[in-house]
């Protein structure tokens, strides 16, 4: 597959690799948690980045690893893509509440913003400490949360779906809807058995169950709600291969802001398993040239491949 980088829309991007131990939160399954470094991008990045994603409409905050972690610097770089034409939007867990959103939308006009995506995976309270791994501040998260939809900034809840919370999908909807949300997008969990059970990916069947509250809940609140298709499908497609060859989502990717070059990838799931799929955007203008997506297990290259592989295969063939 050849993709045109200069049709790219969104870009979302960790703004260093810090990692899991410098976040506010310590998921037990965060994607983070083997990046272990000590590196806070810089503007000069940022401006690179820009160059090189000339289409790029909207500049997606993930900070290092949440913009709650370096507030000043998302900041910095939100104003830098403003003044070039593009909107900003940012990602948090909602930790610090309201003097976070506060620090992170200084000085930046409503219109500029795309949307503030909080990650909050559940309505219970313990049931989300137990997802973020810490004694979550709910009282906190929710006034930042009530404080953005005050103020004019469109809202989005993300929560991630495991095998413990997939049943609070209409829950969420139907709570969050009535603070004045009207924008969801769930997201799948593991693909990995990790030996966590509450943490396990979900099977057919209980994405079928997501499906039907997500259907329920919309036609009650009349929300927007986004989800992988493989969250209705549950057929015998390969649902990664959708995820990557899918045209939405080749032109949305994700960056990293590194010490020794910035990378990006279209497909970030494979990308967390194999490095070929992921590009120094520096370095070659080869990312323009998609590798072929193979996931036959014979072909895979690293033995975490041939497990996704494996998963892929059991699961969904």
């Amino acid at each position: 597959m050849i993709l045109d980088i200069n049709k790219v829309n969104l870009v979302a991007l960790y703004t260093g690799d810090k990692g899991y131990k410098f976040c506010t939160c310590k998921c037990p399954c965060c994607s983070q948690k083997n990046v272990e470094g000590n590196y806070q991008g810089t503007i000069e990045q940022v401006n690179t980045l820009l160059d090189k994603f000339t289409g790029l409409t909207n500049l997606y905050l993930f900070g290092n690893p949440d913009p709650t972690v370096d507030t000043k610097f998302c900041n910095e770089v939100a104003h830098v893509a403003i003044k070039r034409g593009k909107k900003v939007s940012f990602s948090t867990s909602g930790v610090g509440g309201v003097k976070k959103i506060k620090e992170l939308l200084d000085n930046i006009p409503t219109e500029a913003v795309g949307y503030i995506s909080y990650s909050v995976d559940t309505v219970d309270p313990e049931k989300m400490s137990m997802l973020k791994g810490i004694k979550y501040p709910w009282n906190e998260a929710m006034e930042g949360i009530k404080w953005t939809i005050n103020n004019g900034y469109k809202t989005k809840i993300q929560p991630t779906l495991w095998s413990s919370n997939y049943e609070d999908v209409y829950f969420i909807i139907e709570y969050f809807s009535k603070l004045g949300v009207d924008w969801f997008s769930f997201h799948i969990g593991s693909i990995e058995n990790n030996n966590l059970p509450t943490h396990n990916h979900l099977t057919i069947e209980q994405m079928k169950i997501v499906h039907a509250q997500i259907d329920k809940a919309t036609k009650r609140y009349g929300v927007h709600v986004e989800c992988p298709t493989i969250y209705k499908e549950c057929g015998n497609d390969n649902p990664y291969k959708w995820y990557c060859m899918n045209p939405d989502i080749c032109y949305n990717w994700l960056a990293f802001l590194k010490k020794d070059g910035i990378y990006a990838t279209h497909v970030p799931i494979l990308s967390e398993f194999d490095d070929k799929y992921c590009y120094d955007i520096t370095k070659s203008i080869e990312v323009e040239k998609m590798p072929k997506l193979d996931f036959c297990p014979a072909s895979s290259r690293t033995a975490k491949v041939k497990t996704l592989c494996r998963y892929i295969a059991k699961t969904w063939n």
